[in-house]
């Protein structure tokens, strides 16, 4: 009997002893996932009250999350670029350029400079100046963090002619076009207002590289795809997501395969609306470069469709 009662009393304590384990482990994971689901919340509800205080669609680069707020200045065009890229921020330290830019009273862009946006603020990263001389402007750019750049820029009606580390020709009818001096490589993009969908097209030679059109899916907004002719589904190209609700205000941000940018642009629309819209738009091109996906808004402002026109 005694030696029963022992075996039923261990028996009965290592059962009590697992149940106890069994409720701690269920108390430990519950610990665990309840923070991440208070977490995913919060989160949630932040960028619900973020938007309903900003009032406007789109991206805000410019908002000060946990870096000081961008604001206009006295500048004529703010622009804010944010580079969204996996892996930017780690690598440079920063992920957004500012560029404060200058026109003169007819409207025409004079110079600027832009900023690297850190946390203690805007750290100046490069200053441009044009001088103008008859049907020629210098465009230079002296940066104490890159090589200076200049480049000679001669106006020949709606041709346009640049010459500095990269030739290149722009002109513009009813199709804003940069292309090599040979002509031996053109982008195309619509500025027609008639064309609804302001088609585009990369040519090399004879061959088609890329195709693009603009769709507005609603009222102040529209989207704009670029790829190759046989990636119907946009697989490889990107897309230009904009809002364009404010007067002289653009908001966009830009993906491909993975997402590229966002980008707040102040007084932009009626720059490349304006009677300097082609030389704003190459000086533009110049200042932020090539490589930003911006000649297809250039094209859009020039349509002045931004403008609700």
């Amino acid at each position: 009997m005694k030696r029963s009662f022992r075996f039923s009393s261990a028996l009965l304590l290592i059962s009590m002893m697992a149940m106890v384990f069994m409720v701690i482990s269920c108390k430990q994971t519950k610990v665990v996932e309840k923070p991440l689901e208070d977490g995913a919340s919060k989160t949630s509800t932040k960028t619900d009250v973020t938007q309903k205080a900003i009032g406007t669609p789109g991206p805000h680069p410019e908002a000060g999350a946990n870096l000081p707020e961008i604001k206009k200045q006295n500048e004529n065009i703010l622009i804010v670029y944010k580079h969204t890229g996996p892996g930017y921020m780690e690598a440079y330290g920063f992920d957004t350029y500012i560029f404060r830019i200058l026109t003169d009273g007819s409207g025409q862009i004079v110079g600027g400079t832009s900023y690297q946006r850190t946390l203690g603020g805007e750290k100046e990263f490069a200053q441009y100046n044009a001088s103008v001389s008859g049907d020629t402007i210098s465009l230079a750019a002296s940066s104490a963090e890159k090589k200076p750049w200049s480049y000679t820029i001669k106006t020949k009606g709606n041709r346009i002619e640049i010459s500095g580390a990269h030739n290149v020709v722009v002109t513009l009818d009813k199709s804003l076009v940069f292309s090599s001096p040979d002509g031996t490589y053109k982008e195309i993009y619509s500025s027609d207002p008639s064309e609804e969908r302001l088609p585009s097209e990369i040519r090399k030679a004879d061959a088609i590289l890329e195709k693009g059109f603009w769709a507005y899916p609603e009222k102040g907004k529209a989207v704009y795809n670029q790829t190759k002719p046989e990636d119907t589904e946009n697989i490889e190209g990107f897309q230009i997501t904009l809002w364009y609700q404010d007067k002289g205000d653009y908001r966009f941000a830009t993906e491909g395969p993975e997402p590229l940018n966002e980008v707040y642009a102040s007084g932009l629309a009626e720059a490349l609306a304006g009677d300097h819209g082609l030389i704003n738009a190459v000086m533009l091109d110049l200042m932020l470069g090539e490589s930003s996906y911006m000649r297809p808004i250039y094209a859009f402002g020039i349509s002045r469709k931004g403008l609700g026109k």
